[in-house]
């Protein structure tokens, strides 16, 4: 029950409602209930709109790495869906994604490599997520190229007028996004492009210049590939040949760094 002062309220108004309940398609001109009712289904899209931006950029702060691996979920089902099943054979791969940084090189057949891809890496743990891939400019302004870009993925520009610059750009992209993101696995299609528009070019290169004679793929661009080693690849200190691997860990480093000077191995500002 409401107290003494809000009943007399009420009975003042005799059972009137109060001002500004009344819905504002019940009053005013025929034109401004026209207009509401116009505005109306726009109104509740822009409503639902944002409050779906605001969930998704919420979520997309607290769990990037999760999106990232849902979204490739979603690519993944496109070959699920066309009745394409994925198997894996071969060694056991566990440890590679769960404790080392690997470069992956595809033989690239054609676009069902890409969600073939994605697929395969939904159970590979931290990688699916962890992923640095490399492909064609022209894929920047496409929806998947747009979150790329957003993850760190690398873009390259090919051709012979800027090979060299790519390949400088590539290895600075790499030690400012590799290591400062805690990538693991950099996924890289060394043909630079489709088997069935390479192989031709490939084939003809291969015999001018000795190579094998290869059928079911084509010789690999080297230029990337050796950039991407030089740069992930594992440090060897110049007094031995032990390989000193890179760690993401400022305390690790920091730890070895002072135990390699213990040990004089190298001394290093």
């Amino acid at each position: 029950m409401c107290d003494e002062q809000t009943q007399k309220l009420l009975d003042l108004a005799n059972g009137q409602r109060p001002p500004g309940s009344r819905l504002v398609i019940e009053q005013g001109s025929f034109a401004s209930r026209l207009w509401w009712v116009v505005k109306a289904p726009f109104r509740t899209m822009l409503c639902l709109s944002l409050v779906t931006v605001f969930f998704a950029t919420y979520f997309g702060f607290m769990l990037p790495g999760k999106l990232y691996r849902w979204l490739q979920s979603f690519i993944a089902y496109w070959g699920y869906t066309a009745g394409y099943d994925v198997y894996e054979y071969g060694d056991d791969v566990t440890t590679y994604y769960r404790d080392e940084r690997v470069l992956m090189m595809c033989n690239h057949q054609s676009t069902a490599d890409v969600p073939t891809l994605m697929t395969v890496l939904q159970n590979k743990g931290v990688a699916s997520r962890k992923t640095l891939w490399l492909m064609d400019v022209m894929f920047r302004w496409t929806p998947f190229g747009i979150i790329g870009n957003n993850h760190g993925d690398y873009f390259i520009q090919q051709g012979k007028a800027t090979r060299d610059k790519e390949l400088i750009r590539l290895k600075k992209h790499l030690h400012d996004v590799f290591w400062d993101r805690d990538r693991r696995w950099v996924i890289l299609f060394p043909e630079g492009g489709f088997y069935y528009k390479r192989v031709e070019s490939s084939q003809s290169y291969g015999k001018k210049n000795g190579f094998p004679h290869l059928l079911y793929t084509t010789l690999p661009r080297m230029g990337a590939v050796k950039a991407i080693l030089e740069e992930v690849g594992p440090r060897v200190s110049q007094d031995d040949d032990e390989p000193r691997e890179r760690s993401n860990s400022k305390l690790k480093l920091l730890k070895d760094t002072v135990g390699a000077i213990r040990e004089k191995k190298y001394v290093k500002g």
